[in-house]
């Protein structure tokens, strides 16, 4: 895939793309959450209207003005659908565009690891979760003003957009290899030692920041604690793509701004991990930047290792998206 034109690369892209609109626009209301998103579309008004109505399902009005531009056009909830899905796989074009060197590649993973989750149930995680990924440009060009209005304006879409605050402030540190092996090992230490304190500052500041829906008894009770294999997922991928530098010739513009960005989606995911959502909503904003990294990891192998990376990469997306797809198809 590596070997096939740049042209032909983008006209394949560009067709899964279309294809995964139609899969996204055209499911069944019975799938998780969608139908919350039909009724919070259908009590909606025009936009000429929008100030008499409010929010329906969700808190935020980012999403509430979208559901009001549609309806100044349609009533149809499939067409709504359809709208939310080529709006979050235009934008996931527009990231993959910019910061994959190997689109397909990264669509890939975006398929396997995120697409079910967050575009076929949390559609607003998707949307902020995009333009975060967008707006890491601004952080790498040091250009605060950009950043930042992106951020408020994923505020709109879902709180979580608040996570990406910190990261302004270390996205260009170079963080040295010895750094991040530290950091983890300390983050395992400390979610262990100081659980009972992490727990009252997530509880302290749970309605500040709107996410006491995360924080609930049924959530602690299901957190697998540090036996939650994602942990040593990201850690195994984060530690590739430290050492895999050298091996790699030739530009690496955003390499410091995912290693950094991966490194914080691994310590959230290790420092909240008695937290189920807590830790997996948070954390996946920034893991979202595998998509850009494991690119980067194909790069340091050459020929028939190059190869078998490949497809183990594409057994294991397609393992994720097997193992979320079929439990919600049994419940529909």
């Amino acid at each position: 895939m590596w070997k096939i034109k740049p042209r032909r690369q983008e006209q394949i892209l560009v067709s899964i793309l279309g294809l995964l609109t139609l899969f996204i626009g055209l499911r069944s209301l019975s799938w998780p959450d969608t139908e919350v998103y039909v009724m919070s579309f259908a009590n909606s008004p025009d936009i000429f209207h929008v100030f008499q109505g409010s929010p329906y399902g969700y808190a935020e009005y980012g999403y509430y003005v979208i559901c009001c531009l549609i309806k100044t056009f349609t009533d149809s909830w499939r067409v709504y659908l359809l709208v939310m899905g080529a709006l979050s796989m235009w934008l996931l074009y527009k990231n993959l565009k910019e910061y994959s060197i190997v689109p397909i590649m990264g669509l890939a993973d975006y398929i396997g690891r995120f697409l079910l989750n967050r575009d076929m149930v949390q559609m607003r995680s998707s949307l902020v979760i995009l333009i975060i990924m967008w707006a890491t440009k601004y952080a790498y060009e040091r250009k605060p003003i950009q950043y930042f209005l992106l951020v408020l304006l994923g505020c709109q879409f879902h709180q979580m957009a608040l996570i990406a605050v910190p990261f302004y402030f270390i996205a260009n540190i170079k963080f040295k290899n010895w750094m991040v092996i530290a950091g983890l090992l300390v983050a395992l230490v400390l979610s262990q030692t100081l659980a009972g304190s992490i727990e009252s500052y997530v509880d302290r500041y749970s309605q500040d920041l709107q996410y006491t829906t995360y924080t609930t008894e049924e959530y602690k009770d299901e957190a697998l604690g540090l036996r939650n294999p994602m942990i040593y997922f990201q850690t195994v991928i984060l530690l590739l793509y430290c050492f895999c530098r050298k091996s790699i010739h030739g530009s690496m513009k955003y390499y410091e701004l995912f290693k950094s960005g991966y490194f914080y989606s691994t310590l959230i995911l290790i420092l909240f991990s008695n937290y189920t959502a807590l830790s997996g909503r948070t954390s996946t904003v920034f893991a979202t930047m595998e998509m850009f990294i494991l690119p980067y990891i194909l790069l340091r192998y050459k020929g028939k290792e190059r190869t078998l990376f490949a497809l183990g990469c594409f057994a294991v997306f397609a393992f994720f998206f097997v193992e979320k797809y079929l439990p919600m198809m049994s419940h529909l």
